[in-house]
């Protein structure tokens, strides 16, 4: 069927081989010395790239396909090696082919052209005695078995076989070459005529007291029940495309289940060693170690092709056969990112540092909960995360600050060099846990606004603390730590409207942190609702430093 075609050969697919780009082709198709590139969405493929069957699709395919669309393609296989001169590859095809259909009389005389070229003449006779039980009645079974008895040097059984096909088909040439032949190497005369060859042919045997009705096929005397074949040429016509749904409605949803998580594929990938998963599980799995949760064969190069494209055809075939299920489970998966995408009452927490609004905080992460929670983070579209300070008893603080993923680069291990600015201030409601890492149930904190007097007030302190911070910057006249100098030349401008965020003006946060400070008091700070109050501890900070004179 069309869904089961090879993009390269255009055939049924066999032995189906699933590339980095999520196209399946048949691992012949592959070895070629010109396929480097995908005949689909021309990606390049790694010529170092071990080719190994897909083990789903290939348990798909058994299933799928039926019996007589497997030998077509595999006879179409066997002819091109041979047409190749690969014999050795092609007997073990044909071993493979007749495991599949011991009775296919052309599967069984491609056996024997593989024999015969290879020397291998009594299993070349076999073959040819299993054809000339299969079809009684076709002359050429007995040619070939006349032919591999030659080539054993038993001329007079030879001589039988050749007989009994010219008995069949008085026309055939090549048989009467070899008749004509034995019978001037047994110095017996050669008549012209068919029936005179043959009446001195039987009459040379008789003398010799061969049994020619044994010699003509041995395996009639063991009884087997052989059903009588149509013409293999005309069975080898049909389109080997041919729809077959109605096979493909024998799959059943366990065929097409994740081995991790027992539902239902969803953005099935292929590894390289064969196996299938869906990609969050398998992602979850190299979190922890670069190997193939089946085999455990190493995944270290697949991790850093850092590219996971889904299987094309495991997708189609879902798609055609399981199309109501399929949506359901995206639906499923849709509740669960919405679940997750609730950033009041469903918050991921990293566990690290204090964060501040408006300033960046870079990551480097590498535990493996936390590869989790920067995938969910981004698969959300959120991109969203809160940072809070380790406390003991409590796992992380009440308080923190809400961080946005920037950017992200994935290194060749699976660890991440994350670019992240914080947002909006949040206190902690509720605790809890996600797949190994910290959740959380928030509020969002805002600064109360004051207005009349205590906004002039307020205003006047915002422009004195200001004036101390310009201070220590202006050659350098305080105390503040060196390395602060290095990296800072003068502080944030000041703002017009110091209510305009919810979060007071970003200068006050960008103290804080290129500050030396205890990061509980950092957090402390951090929690406070009254920027009064945040520019007093402010104020008192830098006081101290303009104080202490170097």
């Amino acid at each position: 069927m069309e869904l089961f075609s090879c993009p390269s050969c255009q055939h049924v697919l066999w032995d189906p081989v699933t590339v980095l780009c999520g196209h399946t082709f048949c691992k012949r198709c592959l070895q070629g010395p010109s396929t480097n590139k995908c005949h689909v969405c021309q990606h390049k493929i790694r010529g170092d790239q071990d080719l190994r069957c897909n083990t789903l699709l290939s348990n798909l395919l058994e299933k799928c396909l039926d019996p007589e669309t497997k030998v077509n393609r595999i006879t179409r296989d066997l002819q091109d090696l041979i047409g190749q001169q690969q014999y050795e590859e092609a007997g073990k095809v044909a071993c493979k082919a007749i495991a599949v259909a011991p009775q296919d009389v052309l599967l069984r005389v491609l056996r024997f052209q593989i024999y015969e070229q290879l020397q291998q003449f009594p299993e070349s006779l076999r073959e040819a005695e299993v054809i000339c039980t299969l079809q009684p009645q076709d002359p050429n079974g007995f040619y070939r078995k006349g032919m591999a008895l030659m080539n054993m040097e038993k001329k007079e059984e030879a001589l039988v076989n050749f007989q009994h096909c010219l008995k069949l088909n008085p026309q055939f040439p090549e048989a009467r070459r070899e008749i004509e032949q034995l019978l001037k190497d047994f110095g017996r005369p050669v008549p012209s005529a068919v029936a005179d060859l043959l009446d001195e042919v039987s009459e040379y045997l008789k003398r010799c007291s061969i049994d020619t009705a044994a010699l003509i096929s041995p395996l009639h005397a063991t009884n087997i029940h052989v059903k009588n074949r149509t013409d293999c040429s005309a069975v080898r016509r049909r389109n080997p495309k041919r729809c077959q749904t109605s096979r493909c409605n024998m799959l059943s949803l366990s065929d097409v289940e994740c081995s991790l998580c027992i539902r239902m594929f969803l953005e099935p990938v292929t590894t390289p060693c064969g196996h299938t998963f869906c990609k969050e599980c398998l992602l979850r799995c190299l979190d922890h170690q670069p190997y193939c949760p089946l085999c455990k064969q190493s995944l270290r190069k697949y991790l850093r092709e850092g590219c996971y494209p889904v299987t094309s055809l495991l997708v189609d075939l879902m798609e055609a056969v399981f199309s109501s299920e399929v949506a359901d489970r995206k639906q499923i998966h849709l509740s669960e990112i919405a679940e997750l995408s609730n950033l009041v009452s469903n918050v991921p927490i990293f566990v690290c540092t204090v964060a501040f609004p408006g300033v960046p905080c870079p990551l480097h992460v590498f535990e493996p909960r936390y590869r989790l929670m920067m995938r969910r983070c981004l698969e959300t579209g959120t991109k969203s995360f809160g940072m809070c300070l380790y406390e003991s008893g409590k796992s992380f603080a009440d308080y923190g600050c809400m961080l946005e993923i920037l950017h992200l680069d994935y290194l060749p291990d699976g660890r991440s060099l994350v670019e992240t600015i914080g947002r909006r201030r949040f206190r902690v409601l509720q605790r809890g846990q996600l797949d190994g890492y910290h959740k959380a149930e928030i509020e969002y904190l805002s600064d109360k606004k004051v207005e009349g007097d205590e906004l002039e007030e307020l205003q006047r302190l915002h422009d004195m603390v200001y004036q101390q911070l310009e201070e220590c910057f202006s050659q350098r006249r305080g105390s503040l730590p060196l390395r602060v100098y290095m990296h800072h030349t003068s502080p944030p401008p000041k703002e017009d409207n110091i209510q305009a965020s919810p979060d007071g003006p970003f200068w006050c946060w960008w103290l804080l942190s290129i500050l030396p400070l205890d990061p509980a008091y950092q957090t402390l700070i951090l929690s406070m609702t009254s920027l009064k109050e945040r520019l007093f501890h402010l104020k008192h900070i830098l006081s101290v430093f303009l104080q202490s004179r170097s």
